[in-house]
């Protein structure tokens, strides 16, 4: 039985903004009216409805209770997946491939200017071993990039950076030393986004092909911190490898170190995207955003890419395209 199309009719997005002065159930609702109304229905027509968030960085328990009645899901079917909004997506495509709904709703958000991200990060590491050590997921980054520093690294690294930021490289070389070698301006700034998108069965024009997902083991020392293995492993299982060129590749690298793991890992060059903002959990959910609208452009095939957890722990991909 040949399954249902998962076709993307409806994209939403508030930010990325450094600072939103608006509540998270405000900035959701913006994003989710935008998606609905980019695909010409109503909140009636919405099956289901599949959210990302985080309680640790929202500050609340169940924190996808917040938005309840800001996506339509009072007395309908709703999934919540703590992890990057693009594992929503892949999740979401999955329930329309099965046949169980018509059309569902995706929605991921992350409002970074409510506290210090790399603080937060703390209380994300073991308790006993890592968390007394200040250990972070700042700190996991720099030793990941300290394993790949060879000659020249650090210079390489700031030019790319300055690059994506329109800066001067000696801007990135004089900022502060956040976790060595890594500086401050080497990092995608942190912001505040909500992106919504709505998917249907058997609708024409950008459709989701395939999905893959992998989630490495959580300790930094218990795996190869000088290779995203996982990202390679989803975009395996998405059937990525040997399946010809992408148009449009957009990746959630937050670090120009992570650029080169994301190359080595899918053979594809990285775009940078995160640079305009990078909002914890909806990221790669805003990838997917901004491929589809792409794809709407010029007809192709697109990656989007998602990643979360310390030094590339957790990656989702998913395979867009539009056919001419």
């Amino acid at each position: 039985m040949t399954r249902p199309l998962a076709g993307i009719v409806g994209l939403g997005a508030s930010g990325p903004v450094a600072q939103d002065p608006r509540s998270i159930p405000e900035m959701v609702l913006t994003a989710v009216e935008d998606a609905i109304g980019d695909a010409g229905i109503g909140f009636a027509d919405i099956d289901a409805v599949v959210s990302a968030s985080v309680d640790l960085y929202d500050g609340l328990t169940a924190s996808n209770i917040a938005i309840t009645e800001v996506v339509g899901a009072v007395m309908k079917p709703e999934t919540r997946i703590a992890g990057d909004g693009l594992a929503a997506l892949a999740h979401a495509a999955c329930l329309v491939w099965a046949g169980a709904y018509d059309t569902v709703l995706v929605v991921a958000h992350g409002k970074a200017s409510m506290a210090p991200q790399d603080l937060l990060s703390e209380w994300v590491m073991d308790p006993v071993l890592l968390q007394p050590l200040g250990a972070s997921f700042m700190v996991c980054s720099g030793l990941q990039a300290q394993l790949l520093a060879t000659e020249g690294a650090e210079r390489r690294w700031a030019r790319r950076a300055a690059e994506l930021r329109g800066c001067d490289i000696t801007d990135v070389l004089d900022s502060p030393i956040s976790a060595a070698p890594l500086r401050a301006l080497m990092k995608a700034p942190d912001a505040d986004a909500a992106f919504a998108v709505v998917l249907r069965a058997n609708q024409p024009g950008v459709t989701v092909e395939s999905v893959g997902f992998d989630l490495d083991t959580h300790a930094p020392g218990d795996r190869d911190l000088r290779s995203w293995a996982g990202l390679r492993r989803a975009f395996k299982r998405a059937g990525g490898h040997g399946t010809g060129a992408f148009d449009v590749v957009a990746d959630s690298c937050r670090f120009p170190h992570e650029e080169e793991l994301f190359q080595s890992a899918v053979g594809l060059a990285p775009t940078g995207g995160l640079f305009a903002g990078a909002a914890p959990v909806a990221a790669g959910l805003g990838q997917l955003v901004a491929a589809t609208r792409a794809l709407r452009t010029v007809p192709g095939r697109a990656l989007a890419h998602g990643t979360w957890g310390p030094a590339g722990q957790a990656h989702a991909v998913a395979v867009l395209e539009r056919v001419a």
